[in-house]
């Protein structure tokens, strides 16, 4: 028999099912069992099996094609530990934190062994999900999916854009937002969800998509809203309003916000105590209806379209920490308030007759008053925000602003005045942030430290003056909607300095383009027609607020 008539060796075949490999015997490869398989009532598995490098550096094995081979022995010459190479570049888990990730999975985490592992996440993942405020309490009956995994995709999307494109911008600390913590959750609770303030929470969404040029949602933002506002009606006529109803008021600010603000105020009152799922979800109620009413009244000489609620801070309310809504303590909206009330009321009296010595005397006592306080006005970072600086520049910017308020509205105090000593302007630095942080927070009025009796020889000197120290507070903080009433405050003062109409027209602008939100294009609105009446020497008289579009949202 010629060399070429013997049986040649059929090749080594890589197909085959694992279970014949494993024991180095052809597999018959019949579908969907071989037949050894079937003989033997084994498991019949085929596919790949993917080995990755440094598995196999710990176990000591060969890598792929990876090893030597003698020739002149029939054994393998035992392969030596791969090292890992000085190319292997280890990845941060950090900066994949809150993304997505492969994840190798295989048909194993499909079978009994996944079951247990999906149970005891679905465990843990309740006992996470009921420690979170108390507001969310999954039934042991309903799979724990993601809460938009029910809507629609217009609404997954709407809802999704308001979690993450909007709440986040609603709050200058990123340890402490309510609108995430508080007002969300209690639309999206599927055991007790909230509709009228889920709808709002879409008509939001929404309607700023809509303001930022995508009209694809147009539609959406009128029907969700008229969603809303039924189902709050029929709330308010049952007489048995929710948390979720006052929460969808606080969210439905529209050019007639004062009604909407105005019912809030009054609904707060029907409101029972035992309704109100959390002391906190209260302060934040109490916080954006008494503050939105005090800064709204701010921006017209007779605020008497805005019917007068009476309302107040909490009992425990601290009065001099920092609000992370508003970029300033309830102290100083307080007084702001007591600003705003007084000048009124000069107001109505000097349309009726002229002001009798003991009224000047009566309103200038009460004038110098609250300026005396917002000289030694101190307000203090809260606990969860004890390292935020930008915290204490935006409400020493309102602090400044606040005084500016105050010249506009009730003049400047009788007789000659004195520059205060700059450390007055910066009391915002507390013990604990004096070593640590002067240089930062202080620096922009170090310059003047000298000037501490400097003689005030003009009301538009001391007004420039103050102004110049708002704007180095401001030039490093970013644009944030809690800076417009600063800037609107600023931009009717009425002085000609063109630096400063220039710095508040852009960081106007630049706020609307981050949040194109009604209030900031108004304020942009009044303050641009406060330049061009000054310039063009308008004989119009100096009366807050009587140009523009009526009563503006500036908290």
């Amino acid at each position: 028999m010629t060399r070429r008539e013997r049986k040649q060796p059929e090749s080594r075949r890589r197909t085959g099912c694992w279970r014949c490999k494993e024991k180095h015997v052809q597999c018959t490869e019949e579908w969907p069992v071989c037949n050894r398989c079937e003989r033997l009532n084994l498991h019949c598995a085929r596919g790949l099996k993917l080995l990755w490098r440094e598995d196999a550096a710990q176990r000591g094995i060969c890598f792929g094609r990876e090893g030597t081979l003698s020739k002149r022995s029939s054994k393998a010459i035992t392969p030596t530990k791969i090292e890992i190479g000085p190319e292997f570049q280890p990845v941060p888990n950090d900066q994949y934190t809150g993304r997505w990730l492969f994840l190798n999975t295989t048909y194993w985490d499909f079978g009994v062994n996944g079951e247990e592992v999906a149970k005891c996440s679905l465990a843990q993942l309740t006992e996470v999900v009921q420690s979170l405020n108390g507001l969310a309490r999954p039934s042991p009956h309903r799979p724990l999916g993601h809460p938009l995994a029910q809507c629609s995709s217009v609404e997954s999307f709407l809802l999704d854009y308001f979690i993450r494109g909007i709440a986040p911008f609603c709050s200058l600390s990123t340890g402490f937002n309510p609108y995430l913590s508080l007002v969300t959750p209690l639309a999206l609770n599927y055991q007790q969800p909230h509709e009228p303030l889920r709808n709002i929470l879409l008509a939001i969404a929404a309607n700023q998509r809509q303001l930022l040029g995508d009209r694809a949602y147009e539609r959406e933002a009128f029907l969700f809203k008229q969603k809303a506002l039924h189902g709050l009606q029929n709330e308010i006529n049952h007489r048995k309003p929710s948390a979720g109803a006052v929460a969808t008021i606080t969210d439905g600010c529209t050019p007639s916000w004062t009604t909407h603000l105005r019912g809030g105020l009054q609904l707060m009152e029907m409101l029972p105590h035992q309704m109100c799922e959390s002391e906190t979800l209260k302060r934040f109620f109490v916080m954006y209806f008494v503050a939105h009413d005090i800064m709204g009244r701010t921006g017209v000489e007779d605020p008497s379209e805005m019917s007068k609620v009476a309302h107040s801070w909490l009992d425990d309310d601290d009065l001099e920490e920092i609000d992370v809504l508003m970029g300033c303590s309830r102290g100083l909206m307080t007084l702001i308030n007591r600003i705003s009330t007084l000048a009124t009321e000069k107001s109505k009296v000097m349309k009726t007759r002229q002001l009798t010595p003991q009224d000047i005397s009566t309103f200038n006592t009460a004038r110098n008053d609250i300026e005396a306080e917002l000289r030694v006005l101190h307000q203090k970072l809260p606990s969860y925000a004890s390292l935020q600086e930008d915290l204490l520049r935006i409400a020493e910017t309102k602090r400044l602003a606040a005084i500016l308020y105050l010249r506009e509205r009730l003049g400047s105090p009788a007789g000659l005045c004195y520059f205060y000593p700059v450390e007055k302007f910066s009391h915002h630095q507390d013990k604990h942030h004096k070593h640590k942080h002067n240089n930062s927070i202080n620096s922009p009025l170090s310059n003047q430290a000298t000037m501490l009796s400097a003689v005030e020889t003009s009301s538009s000197g001391f007004k420039a003056r103050i102004v110049n120290m708002i704007i180095s507070l401001m030039e490093n903080l970013p644009d944030s909607p809690t800076l417009l009433w600063p800037l609107f405050i600023v931009g009717n003062v009425g002085l000609d300095d063109e630096e400063h109409r220039r710095f508040v027209l852009d960081r106007l602008r630049s706020i609307q383009k981050t949040r194109n939100l009604g209030s900031v294009r108004r304020a942009r609105i009044v303050v641009e027609c406060a330049y061009r009446a000054k310039d063009i020497h308008f004989p119009r008289g100096k009366v807050w607020g009587d140009e523009g579009p009526g009563v503006i949202s500036l908290a």
